[in-house]
């Protein structure tokens, strides 16, 4: 639901009323937001934004959340002034002569880059994200007050009339300040980011979900209050202790449509619609409600996470169970945790400002050092894209924490590796890396890791990093460092065959089905598709490795390459449509179909029916395979009414 469209009376009235709020606040001094206030009012007096509404109505909006988090003075008059800048005639020496350095510096932190050439939309937008970032590793005030910004744009996104617009401004929100504003623990804040984005990009499924819950989200925190009433009163028979705080949510449309779509479940398969937080005075009455509430409630062990053992990267940390409610006749998530860890967790770092006597506060540094990489890779990779990339890649994918012999936790991406391992916990340690223990067991440098694994590294001093282990690893730092020990940046010229164009007939059907020739690879450094620029590259044993041509291991190798050009071909496209009875995991058993025949899926579309069905949509090249393909899907006893239909199309 779009905010209400205010005009500039109610404005000045409510800021007033803010205002007086402000005064019972020894914190701000309200004068010196007045002043602001004012300030960024005449600076944007003729401006209006896309729903006609005076445009100070969004500074203001965006200092009310960032106050609400608890944000120091300087915060909330640059969360005021944060468009200044970038949209009037006033400079940043305007703004540090009327507030301070220290105002004028987030302000810069938070003004995008000015590009005029708008064919280079898409490297402002990348650029002014790096912008913030490396801004960031200094003054994390800076990327709490663009959250809060990036919030109140997308309350108001509905107003936005280009509709290529609002799709790109809720996709570039889920996939990157969501994640930001998980990583910096502003769980609040991403919750709404999350369904804002859900609602404009997936409009029919929000609806399904809308309407599957049958009710307002009064109406649903109502079930809720019930489910709590129904711990307090189990806690004050069996527990006793005043102290304890209850409270409840009810759980964003977004998180169960993540559990749909990722899980492969249907609606009625999602347990944890609804939340109640247990808060205690410390971590051991945390353990004994837990055993309680076991006890006395149907379980769900498999639904047990303990993130108090094992805190997330951003400093979170609870105690997750899923019980029954007895009350509602519907299982209830239950997060137990201290007053100081509710802090964090619902404030993220900007507990800092909110909470000056925060006992965890001396962690904080530790909770954004992930940012301290940031200026390190700008250092790197000077083009923005891979700049981007890296990001994606390293920080805005799922978590596994592993522990090292002496049970020091190290957080890294999903799918790293053991050397991966080796250079997060030393750049020497991985340069003389030989091989791993985990748990005990001996294992290769390659080797996967998994959530929990106790990771043991073994070294030699005569040992150098290898250009091969490249292909492996995971994570930016170990790539870079990699680079660096081998000086891959620093080789020679290349071959004298890099000119010499061949046709490459073992790519005319897909790259991805080069992998069954003994003699040609695909490299794991590097991603292409179809009609990119590649380049082959001549390993030890006469294998062709294939890289993408712009990869830095191709663009710095010394070793003999060649320049490969794709052959041309018409090709055609098939959609295989068939319905899925209601059944745990059957659309893994179709996907496996697909596996086995080595084939790409280039569209898939699901669309869930009343009975509970699902029809299935999928897109995959055409073939003589075919026949034997939808015989394989017929034999899957969940896969109904399977229909064809081909097209043509070009790469």
């Amino acid at each position: 639901m779009n905010e209400e469209i205010k005009d500039l009376k109610t404005i000045n009235k409510e800021f007033s009323e803010f205002l007086e709020e402000i005064k019972k606040n020894k914190n701000y001094n309200y004068l010196n937001l007045k002043k602001a206030f004012d300030f960024a009012k005449k600076a944007h007096m003729f401006q209006e934004r896309n729903n006609s509404e005076p445009y100070i109505g969004h500074p203001v909006e965006v200092m009310k959340i960032a106050y609400k988090l608890g944000m120091d003075e300087p915060s909330l008059i640059a969360a005021l002034l944060h468009d200044v800048v970038e949209d009037t005639d006033y400079s940043l020496k305007d703004i540090e002569k009327e507030f301070s350095t220290e105002v004028s510096k987030i302000v810069n932190g938070l003004t995008k880059i000015n590009l005029l050439d708008n064919s280079k939309r898409e490297e402002r937008r990348i650029e002014t994200l790096k912008k913030i970032l490396l801004a960031s590793a200094k003054d994390i005030r800076i990327l709490i007050i663009k959250i809060c910004d990036r919030l109140h744009n997308m309350r108001t996104l509905g107003y936005v009339t280009n509709e290529e617009k609002k799709i790109r401004i809720a996709k570039e929100t889920l996939l990157i300040y969501v994640p930001i504003a998980q990583k910096i623990g502003l769980y609040s804040l991403k919750w709404e980011l999350e369904d804002l984005s859900f609602k404009y990009l997936h409009p029919e499924m929000y609806q399904f979900i809308k309407k599957k819950l049958n009710m307002k989200r009064e109406e649903r925190e109502k079930i809720v209050q019930k489910a709590v009433d129904e711990i307090k009163e189990f806690l004050n028979k069996k527990y006793k202790k005043k102290e304890i705080i209850v409270l409840g949510r009810p759980k964003n449309f977004y998180s169960i449509y993540k559990k749909i779509k990722e899980k492969a479940k249907d609606f009625d398969e999602i347990y944890d619609l609804y939340a109640v937080r247990i808060i205690t005075k410390n971590v051991a009455q945390c353990y004994t409600i837990l055993g309680l509430l076991h006890e006395n409630f149907q379980s769900f062990p498999n639904r047990l996470k303990d993130y108090i053992a094992n805190p997330k990267a951003n400093g979170y940390q609870s105690i997750h169970t899923v019980i029954y409610s007895r009350k509602i006749n519907y299982p209830v998530e239950i997060q137990i945790r201290t007053e100081e860890m509710h802090k964090l967790a619902e404030f993220g770092v900007a507990a800092h400002w909110k909470y000056k006597n925060l006992k965890e506060d001396k962690k904080f540094e530790k909770k954004i050092s992930w940012l301290r990489e940031v200026l390190q890779w700008e250092k790197e990779h000077k083009d923005n894209k891979e700049f981007l990339k890296l990001l994606k890649f390293d920080f805005f994918e799922d978590e596994i924490f592993v522990f090292t012999p002496k049970s020091d936790i190290i957080t890294l991406p999903e799918g790293s590796t053991v050397l991966d391992f080796a250079y997060a916990i030393h750049t020497d340690i991985g340069n003389k890396a030989t091989k791993g223990k985990i748990n005990g067991a001996v294992v290769t440098l390659d080797k996967e890791l998994k959530n929990g694994d106790i990771v043991e590294i073994v070294t030699n001093q005569k040992t150098k990093p290898h250009e091969r282990s490249l292909s492996f690893v995971k994570t930016s730092k170990a790539r870079a460092r990699i680079r660096d020990a081998t000086n891959i940046k620093h080789s020679g010229k290349s071959g004298e065959n890099e000119n010499k164009k061949i046709p490459f007939e073992l790519l005319k059907s897909k790259i991805e089905n080069i992998s069954k020739y003994k003699k040609v690879k695909k490299a794991g450094c590097c991603e292409f598709k179809y009609g990119d620029q590649i380049v082959g590259i001549l390993g030890k044993k006469k294998e062709l490795v294939i890289h993408n041509a712009k990869c830095d291991n191709a663009k710095y190798s010394i070793k003999p390459k060649i320049r490969l050009v794709w052959q041309k071909e018409n090709n055609k496209q098939v959609t295989i449509n068939m319905q899925l009875d209601e059944k745990y995991g059957n659309l893994i058993d179709v996907l496996n179909v697909f596996s086995e025949f080595n084939l790409k899926i280039t569209k898939l579309n699901t669309k869930l029916n009343k009975d509970a069905s699902v029809n299935l949509s999928i897109k995959t090249a055409d073939g003589n395979y075919i026949n034997k393909l939808v015989s394989k899907l017929n034999k899957i006893d969940s896969v109904k009414n399977i229909k064809l239909s081909h097209n043509l199309f070009d790469w």
